[in-house]
C-alpha cells in the first residue's frame, strides 16, 4: 500500500471527502441527540407546569364545606377560604387535587397536626379577608408573646407570610418603606399621622420639624437635640398604623457639636426589650454606619433611645420589617 507521500491529488481529494462525510454524519448524530435532549427537557417542563397547575388550581367544589381535625379540635370552613391565599402551601393542600394524599382521622376528617388555637386565629383572618374592604381591612391575628415563635413558624410552613403581611414585611429602611406604602413624603410621616417623634426635652429644631430627621437625607447643620445639660435624654418614636421589627440602625451626629454634645452610649428599647449600645462619635466619624440589633421576631409599635448625656442627631435610619396593624 502506498504511503501518504505517494498519494496523488485524486487520493487526497477522496480522503478529504471521506473525512468530511464522517464529520457530517457525526454532526448529524450529535444534533439528533441534542434535539432529543431538548425534547426531554421540554417534556419535563410541561410536566412541572402541569403539576404546578394542579397544585394551585382549585378544583370543582370550591364552596364545599371542609371538615377539619386541627390538633384534636374540630373546625369547619369552606374550601374557598382555605384556598384564598393563592400560591400558598395551604391553598395547594386544599385545592381538591390532592385530597387523597392528606392525613385523615377515623371519621375521615382532614387532620392538621398544628396548634388549634393558633390555626383558629389564622382561619378567622382568612374568613375576614373575604369580606374586608380598603376602608375596613381584616385585622391581623393577635398572638400572645409566648406563642409568637410557634405562630411565625406555622405561618411560614403554610406559605402565608406574604399573603397576610404583604411586601411590607420585607426588610429595608423602615421610614422609606412607610413612605412608599402610604404614598407620602418620607420627611412628613408625622404630619400624615403615621408616627410620632417625642423628645424628653428640645433644644434644637422645633417640634413640628422633628420628623425630618427621618427623611431620606435628614438635617444639615441643624439637628434633633435635647436641651443641653438635661438628663436622662430620650427620643421616642410611636408607630400609629404599623408595627415594626428593628434589625439595625444608623445615626449621624451634627459635626459642629459632636465633640461636646453627642453621647457615645445609649440604650435602645424595642417594645419591652432593650439593648445597650455605643459608638465613638467624632468629627472624623460622625456617622455610626449600620449597627445590628437582635430582638427576635416580635413586632412592636414603639421604640426609644435613652442617652446618658446630650444628643445632636442630623439623621436617623431604622432597618427592619414593617407590617400594617
Amino acid at each position: 500500500m502506498r504511503g501518504p507521500e505517494e498519494w496523488t491529488y485524486e487520493d487526497l481529494a477522496a480522503c478529504m471527502s471521506a473525512r468530511i462525510a464522517e464529520d457530517r454524519e457525526r454532526n448529524a448524530s450529535q444534533l439528533a441527540a441534542l434535539g432529543a435532549a431538548e425534547e426531554r427537557l421540554d417534556e419535563k417542563q410541561r410536566g412541572l407546569e402541569e403539576l404546578e397547575r394542579r397544585i394551585f388550581c382549585i378544583a370543582d367544589g370550591v364552596h364545599d364545606v371542609v371538615e377539619l381535625n386541627v390538633g384534636g379540635q374540630l373546625m369547619s370552613t369552606t374550601r374557598a377560604v382555605l384556598c384564598s391565599a393563592e400560591g400558598s402551601l395551604l391553598a395547594g393542600m386544599f385545592s381538591g387535587n390532592f385530597d387523597g394524599g392528606l392525613k385523615r382521622d377515623r371519621a375521615d376528617r382532614i387532620f392538621l397536626d398544628v396548634d388549634p388555637a393558633l390555626f383558629a386565629r389564622v382561619l378567622s383572618h382568612l374568613r375576614l379577608r373575604r369580606i374586608a374592604s380598603p376602608e375596613f381591612p381584616a385585622p391581623l391575628p393577635q398572638v400572645p408573646e409566648d406563642l409568637r415563635v410557634e405562630y411565625d413558624m406555622m405561618i411560614r410552613y403554610f406559605g402565608l407570610e406574604n399573603f397576610m403581611y404583604g411586601d411590607s414585611g420585607s426588610r429595608g429602611n423602615i421610614f422609606q418603606r412607610l413612605a412608599e406604602l402610604c404614598h407620602v413624603s418620607q420627611g412628613k410621616l408625622q404630619t400624615h399621622g403615621l408616627l410620632q417623634v417625642v423628645l424628653s426635652s428640645t433644644g434644637g429644631v422645633t417640634a413640628p420639624y422633628h420628623e425630618e430627621v427621618l427623611s431620606k437625607d435628614g438635617f444639615h447643620e441643624v439637628s434633633l437635640e435635647n436641651s443641653y445639660g438635661a438628663h436622662l435624654n430620650t427620643i421616642t418614636i410611636k408607630f400609629l398604623k404599623h408595627v415594626v421589627r428593628v434589625e439595625a440602625m444608623e445615626m449621624r451626629a451634627k459635626v459642629a457639636d459632636v465633640a461636646s454634645h453627642m453621647s457615645n452610649q445609649w440604650t435602645f428599647r424595642h417594645g419591652v426589650e432593650s439593648a445597650s449600645m455605643q459608638f465613638a462619635f467624632s468629627r472624623l466619624e460622625p456617622c455610626t454606619g449600620r449597627l445590628e440589633v437582635d430582638f427576635g421576631p416580635d413586632l412592636v409599635d414603639e421604640v426609644q433611645w435613652s442617652f446618658l448625656g446630650d444628643f445632636c442627631l442630623e439623621h436617623i435610619i431604622l432597618y427592619g420589617r414593617v407590617v400594617p396593624q
